[in-house]
């Protein structure tokens, strides 16, 4: 006897050849100009409490020599965003809430290169330091004077990367 489905018992709707989707593919790559219109709205998105952003400046981001802007995209929708000083210092490193605990965090520090962070300890988010350790890097100080910005780096030749 067959189910309402008309599979013979079986749950699960059913797919013409019984294969599963592709998994979905994360994609790390640099911004581009034509990253700005969506970038800008991630960034006041994600960060409306604990940064700001002046009109242009992502723009000016994107042209520099002095910063580094990388997208995450999971199957081309943007899920997070790293941006970089000379190179080696992460400025910020963010994942869209609902993908967290994905890897698209470590894969975008990882593919930034960078050696550095400043941690802002008390961000909206909770205290990203936690996640930074697990990645290899460790504290070497408070940077500001209310002492809420905390720099982390990775040792001279960490594997943990």
């Amino acid at each position: 006897m067959k189910s309402p489905n008309g599979r013979n018992g079986k749950r699960g709707p059913a797919r013409g050849n019984g294969a599963s989707p592709p998994p979905a593919a994360l994609t790390v790559r640099p911004a581009t100009a034509g990253d700005v219109v969506p970038l800008s709205f991630f960034f006041d998105a994600m960060l409306r409490k604990d940064y700001f952003l002046r009109r242009g400046q992502l723009a000016d981001m994107l042209r520099s020599p002095y910063h580094r802007v990388f997208v995450a995209e999971i199957d081309t929708v943007l899920v997070g965003a790293a941006v970089t000083t000379k190179g080696t210092r992460l400025v910020n490193a963010l994942v869209h809430p609902a993908y967290r605990g994905l890897g698209i965090g470590r894969a975008l520090v990882q593919h930034s290169g960078a050696t550095e962070v400043r941690v802002k300890v008390n961000a909206s988010a909770g205290d990203p330091r936690g996640f930074y350790r697990a990645l290899g890097f460790a504290p070497a100080g408070r940077d500001e004077k209310k002492g809420t910005i905390e720099t982390m780096r990775l040792p001279t030749g960490n594997p943990g990367r």
